[in-house]
């Protein structure tokens, strides 16, 4: 099972890093997105591995796994049809909503870490 897990570990880090080293040539927003498909689990795994790691840090991250999951069809999107991108939109998602959940989930990991 080690094996296996260490597989897919290895096979997506290959495709990641293939896939942020073609979008060198395109658009800011195609190049944010690859580097959120890249850095989003690396950042959470190097979290979790530090256990105990304080809420108000490890719930951000882990909502981080909606956009990240989204990150993959958006850049295929983009990729193949530049005038997809948006300008106000950070991988395909409006900054609003990154701020307004960053703060919000910041805020509910405060809230976890004071009852637990």
């Amino acid at each position: 099972m080690r094996i296996i897990l260490i597989l897919i570990v290895a096979a997506w880090g290959i495709i990641a890093l293939l896939t942020f080293a073609t979008t060198s040539s395109k658009s800011l927003d195609a190049k944010l997105t690859a580097a959120y498909l890249l850095a989003w689990p690396v950042i959470a795994i190097a979290l979790f591995l530090n256990e105990p790691v304080p809420l108000w840090l490890a719930v951000p991250t882990l909502f981080g796994f909606l956009p990240w999951f989204l990150a993959g069809p958006h850049l295929y999107a983009i990729v193949r049809d530049p005038s997809r991108s948006r300008p106000d939109e950070i991988i395909g998602i409006p900054r609003a909503y990154w701020k307004w959940g960053g703060i919000g989930s910041i805020l509910l990991g405060l809230a976890f870490d004071g009852f637990v």
